[in-house]
């Protein structure tokens, strides 16, 4: 049997991102997230904006963008098993101790479910537009740093430059010792992050030799902090479009705000991947019939995957479940 835990985005703050505006609200977060729950895939992942991005400033309605921190926890009371995850929080954009302490919270709230899922922001503008300044990148090594001591340790102390506080009791801590940290980019930097902070790595539509290189040197860095790849989860965000065939699937996947979405990643989180044309676009994600997908999922195992969790793409609530539900039914099986 191939081993693989499969997970599903839930639209936290997707709206006109992946999904049409208005496609985000309790009644898609909730039932997206139970209806995960019901057909066994091993978590769920919200995304965490804070303002809409530039190049949907102009689309009506207006996205709504769920906090995802208190979105999880309502979710946490409606499910019994799920892992509930961040896909990612931008580090950047918080406050490191109150972070700390809603993570702690959760995970109890929970008993012991909740991921944190931490990044740079794929938006700079974002982090510029709340009054940020300063190097992300330097911001999110302060902040795994000092969110692993805010979960290990009484009496807390950190003297960074962009973090800093004394004789912090966060209490109480996590359930889950580990806590499981992930660290969410495609960047290269990130490798070193998580062989030194991080439990989870969660790169987006990265192709599997692309991938597969990564966690070679990935287990380097480990040996190197006296780690082994086997500790590490790998959990690939992709957009899902499954149909009885592969044009159909192409047709509905192009005409997604997903597409777009990809598109404005080119210049941030996906800009090495050098995405050219419509076809460049579609093969770095899962996009066919079940056959096809099965395929694919076939060469990130081989590529080193632990779990992939997927945008399953559509314009209603009813085609993302009836999608959802068509995975569950053609596909997990032989998994």
């Amino acid at each position: 049997m191939r081993k693989i835990k499969f997970g599903v985005g839930i639209p936290t703050a997707r709206d006109g991102l992946m999904y049409p505006p208005g496609f985000c609200n309790k009644d898609s977060l909730v039932k997206i997230t139970m209806l995960a729950e019901e057909l066994e895939f091993d978590s769920v992942w919200g995304n965490d904006h804070v303002t809409t991005q530039s190049y949907l400033k102009n689309v009506k309605p207006k996205p709504n963008y769920y906090e995802v921190m208190t979105s999880l926890s309502y979710l946490a009371a409606r499910t019994q098993k799920i892992r509930l995850g961040t896909g990612v929080v931008p580090f950047p954009l918080r406050n490191c101790i109150n972070l700390a302490k809603e993570a702690a919270t959760l995970d109890n709230l929970s008993d012991g479910r909740f991921v944190l899922g931490l990044g740079i922001g794929a938006y700079r503008e974002e982090f510029e537009s709340t009054g940020g300044c300063g190097n992300r990148g330097q911001i999110l090594d302060e902040g795994l740093k000092a969110l692993n001591l805010l979960f290990s340790e009484d009496n807390a102390t950190f003297e960074g430059k962009y973090i800093r506080f004394k004789n912090i009791d966060l209490n109480p801590k996590p359930i889950q010792k580990p806590f499981p940290i992930y660290v969410g980019g495609n960047a290269h930097e990130n490798l070193v992050r998580i062989s030194k902070y991080a439990r989870g790595w969660l790169p987006a539509i990265m192709p599997p030799d692309k991938l597969h290189d990564n966690l070679k040197e990935l287990a380097i860095l480990l040996r190197q902090n006296g780690r082994t790849i086997d500790e590490v989860d790998i959990a690939m965000e992709s957009a899902m479009v499954l149909s009885s065939s592969y044009e159909e699937a192409k047709r509905i996947f192009i005409k997604s705000p997903m597409y777009k979405h990809i598109i404005s990643l080119t210049r941030s989180t996906l800009k090495d991947l050098k995405l050219s044309d419509e076809d460049s676009i579609v093969k770095l994600n899962f996009v066919g019939t079940p056959e096809q997908i099965s395929e694919y999922i076939d060469t990130y195992i081989k590529a080193g995957a632990t779990t992939l969790w997927f945008d399953f793409i559509g314009d209603t609530l009813d085609e993302v479940r009836g999608m959802m539900k068509y995975f569950a039914k053609e596909i997990m099986p032989s998994f």
